[in-house]
């Protein structure tokens, strides 16, 4: 494909990416250096991190790395000290870290439930909240980008995990209503069935009836999404806040495109 953005399209902007060694994550670091981006990349796993910093030097990019477990406040808290220790200030942050699992919702403990939401809600809000009171609501800019799901209507066995992107979602938007006096905006951007290393623990049956219910006859690549965050983060994007950007091929407005279940006995 042809370059879709000016290089100097972030020229100068600092981007705090969470997840930031494979997947959405790395695709988003390299799509915002190839505009003039500088990227801090957080994750749990240090290799992947140095990977997704190698290819952003590569890109001609600058890239900090900081290996951290975002559920843990103390952590989150230093995480953004080497960002502002390295740069000064943070003007993006992409809230790609998440995690969950496949199961029926019948056996979905409690416990299995608040892991679910301690890392894709409770941990967003801690990075968050970091981020905008110590570099963006005193810099007066910004922008909050959160990672909800598609079909948003909710997807079998993941009921705990797409609950919890309808409340980050929601965040977006009560964020940009609260947080615009600031010069802030906040966004929310809704993959489907993407493929990423987050999928190899589903069947190729499961994989492939997602695939069905998609119009445009594939399933998303990382870099569908990281084109996408790197566009609401130019000035191109400006007017843009307080909404979700569905980014599926067409999944949401098709519905689950299969059977529905065999009734029980």
């Amino acid at each position: 494909m042809r370059p879709s953005f000016h290089p100097e399209a972030l020229a100068g902007k600092i981007a705090l990416i969470t997840g930031g060694g494979t997947g959405i994550g790395r695709a988003t670091a390299l799509a915002m250096t190839r505009c003039g981006a500088h990227v801090v990349l957080a994750g749990r796993r240090e290799e992947p991190l140095r990977e997704s910093a190698e290819l952003v030097r590569q890109a001609g990019g600058k890239a900090e790395i900081v290996a951290v477990d975002v559920r843990e406040p103390e952590q989150v808290t230093a995480l953004v000290d080497r960002a502002l220790n390295e740069f000064g200030r943070i003007d993006v942050l992409v809230n790609n870290a998440g995690g969950q699992f496949q199961a029926p919702a019948e056996t979905i403990s409690v416990n299995g439930w608040r892991a679910v939401h301690r890392l894709s809600v409770e941990a967003i809000w801690s990075v968050t909240h970091e981020v905008a009171t110590r570099s963006m609501i005193p810099n007066r800019s910004g922008l909050l980008v959160f990672m909800a799901f598609s079909p948003h209507r909710g997807i079998p066995g993941m009921v705990h995990a797409a609950a919890a992107r309808a409340a980050v979602e929601n965040l977006a938007s009560g964020l940009a209503m609260e947080w615009s006096r600031y010069g802030i905006r906040s966004v929310a951007v809704a993959p489907g069935a993407i493929l990423t290393e987050g999928l190899d623990e589903y069947t190729d049956e499961a994989i492939q009836g997602w695939k069905q219910g998609v119009p445009l006859g594939r399933l998303g690549r990382p870099d569908d999404i990281a084109d996408v965050i790197t566009f609401v983060a130019t000035d191109a994007a400006r007017y843009i806040t307080g909404t979700t950007l569905t980014i599926d091929g067409g999944s949401d407005a098709w519905g689950s495109g299969q059977p529905v279940p065999a009734k029980e006995p």
